[in-house]
């Protein structure tokens, strides 16, 4: 079952509000664009088809300059 491109992005957009995220719609598919309101740790734009990929990318980002993104994962 497949979750509708509307429900993905209002999902998103909850789970990252520092980020503006969008659909564009492109011939024969769909791609989330994510680009940051502020300056700050993170990618400042991502562009991707699939919001699997998108989430991973901007997760990644929050980790900051001083904080290893291996501490996301938490303890081993």
């Amino acid at each position: 079952m497949n979750t509708p491109p509307d429900t993905t992005l209002a999902v998103l957009r909850r789970e990252f509000p520092g980020y503006r995220i969008w659909l564009d719609p492109v011939p024969g598919r769909q791609r989330f664009v994510a680009r940051r309101r502020r300056p700050g740790p993170g990618p400042h734009t991502v562009v991707t088809s699939d919001p699997a990929e998108l989430r991973a990318a901007l997760a990644a980002g929050t980790a900051g300059p001083h904080q290893p993104r291996d501490a996301l994962a938490g303890p081993a």
